[in-house]
């Protein structure tokens, strides 16, 4: 296995200058860049925007496929074949729209659900425009990414959409750190005013910070590790390892700012894992160029520590909220109200799953549906009752609204290309990285929404169709463990 990455032949950085990728890169970019300063993609008119959007992503894969060849000269990418679980995905929400569960009866300017007897045997939806809404959405995010997935046929390129990635996340850190130490009390810097009073930068809901921060690290990290093992640069000073390190200190820091708990404790694993793993990669290197090992490890734990001490200096005031905040909550737990609050949330979405358990209540219906699963009554009264527009638990919420054979489409979307890279030849750490940020934010959905924000859904869908790609790339030059 070779022990350190070189930049791509030259022969191949060709690729990266065709038409189809440029326009193919030009317009996952602009997505993602447009998308989370958007609100995260939860305004509205974001919405339309993203939707008009993906008439020339559809175009786009039409021609990526086209155009992909394998070695062989075979037409068809291999790796299309691991759209098959989106297709059918598709077709189930599909006629799920046409399959109505509800109709909608309006008296006085107010509307009301009513429930019907749609077909048993077909999908069906509560809301059909809903489902077919967001279906789109999804299409339009799965299908620019995996074009790039399809053009990109050099990992410099893949590198310089990360860099894009890693490059807008700062700038929306600086926006949200500067918009928080001024007091701004709505929206950009003021202007606009946020329904939700945790808001961060141009996201509305802190939490859907935090998770999009996480990725973004992940990104960062897995970029500097790459520069880090890169032979064909002068030294330390003259890479772009410290200017990564400045990225990465930026982002770690609005996470705590943002008042996002969860979040914070997630990035921390993270961070304290590439911390380690930095440090096992410094003393392997010094010992075998025989070279001492103790003053840069304590350089090494001296600038973590500043880092932290920083980060903590900077963002006192909210940890501080948060900590007391923090304590109220563990002392409710302690009395069972907050536990068994999210814990009866839990258990009704899982009856409304269980009520359809094969295809599910419709996509985007859960906010309509759940109302009548909710068991959940104010304390003070037995009149009102909580609304909930999510579920707080996104793989909950998927078996709630597209069942069993819905949510497990979704799976294979993501296990097919995952467990058909050959990892041990992959020589690269950097698509480990990008991986290890989707996992985490997979496993946050289980207690929270992240997925509920389009920004953190397309950042998501990126970062693991750059990694599933760079790894097959780094597997194609690795040398043959047989020979």
């Amino acid at each position: 296995m070779t022990t350190g990455e070189s930049s791509d032949a030259p022969s191949q950085r060709r690729d990266d200058s065709s038409m189809l990728a440029n326009f193919v890169f030009g317009h996952a970019a602009m997505l993602v860049v447009f998308t989370s300063w958007a609100f995260g993609g939860q305004a509205p008119w974001a919405r339309q925007v993203i939707a008009v959007w993906g008439i020339p992503g559809a175009l786009l894969f039409v021609l990526a496929c086209r155009s992909a060849r394998v070695p062989g000269g075979e037409r068809r990418h291999p790796a299309v074949r691991w759209l098959w679980p989106l297709l059918a995905y598709d077709l189930l929400v599909g006629l799920s729209g046409l399959n109505p569960s509800f109709i909608e009866l309006r008296q006085a300017d107010q509307g009301s659900l009513i429930m019907t007897q749609p077909l048993a045997w077909l999908p069906s939806s509560a809301r059909p425009w809903l489902t077919w809404r967001e279906l789109w959405q999804f299409n339009v995010f799965v299908l620019a990414c995996f074009n790039f997935f399809l053009v990109a046929k050099t990992r410099r390129l893949l590198r310089r959409m990360l860099f894009v990635m890693g490059a807008n996340a700062v700038g929306l850190a600086v926006l949200g750190t500067f918009q928080k130490l001024s007091g701004a009390n709505a929206l950009w810097l003021g202007a606009v005013p946020s329904p939700n009073p945790k808001f961060f930068s141009t996201f509305i809901y802190h939490n859907h910070w935090g998770a999009f921060t996480v990725l973004n690290l992940a990104v960062c990290l897995g970029l500097l590790f790459h520069f880090l093992r890169r032979r064909d640069q002068r030294d330390f000073w003259h890479s772009p390892v410290p200017f990564g390190c400045l990225a990465i200190l930026l982002l770690a820091a609005t996470v705590p700012l943002s008042a996002s708990r969860s979040c914070t404790v997630l990035a921390g694993l993270l961070l304290a894992a590439a911390v380690v793993h930095a440090l096992f990669r410094l003393v392997r290197d010094r010992r075998a160029a025989r070279k001492p090992v103790a003053w840069p490890v304590a350089g090494i734990v001296a600038a973590v520590f500043l880092a932290v001490a920083a980060v903590y200096y900077v963002g006192q005031e909210v940890i501080a909220q948060r900590a007391a905040l923090t304590s109220e909550q563990l002392a409710s737990i302690a009395r069972e109200d907050t536990l068994n609050s999210r814990l009866a949330l839990y258990r009704d979405t899982w009856r409304m799953a269980a009520e359809k358990p094969w295809f599910g209540w419709g996509l985007e219906s859960y906010a309509h549906v759940f109302r009548i699963f909710n068991t959940q009554r104010a304390a003070e009264t037995w009149v009102w009752i909580p609304f909930y527009a999510e579920a707080h638990n996104d793989w909950l919420q998927s078996l709630a609204e597209v069942g069993f054979v819905g949510t497990g489409l979704l799976a294979l979307l993501v296990l097919l290309p995952t467990v058909a890279v050959r990892w041990r030849r992959v020589d690269s750490i950097l698509p480990r990285y990008l991986l290890a940020g989707v996992g985490i934010v997979l496993l946050y959905a289980w207690v929270e929404f992240p997925f509920a924000n389009p920004a953190v859904m397309l950042t998501c869908w990126l970062t693991f169709y750059c990694a599933i790609r760079y790894a097959t790339l780094s597997e194609a030059t690795a040398p043959d463990a047989s020979k």
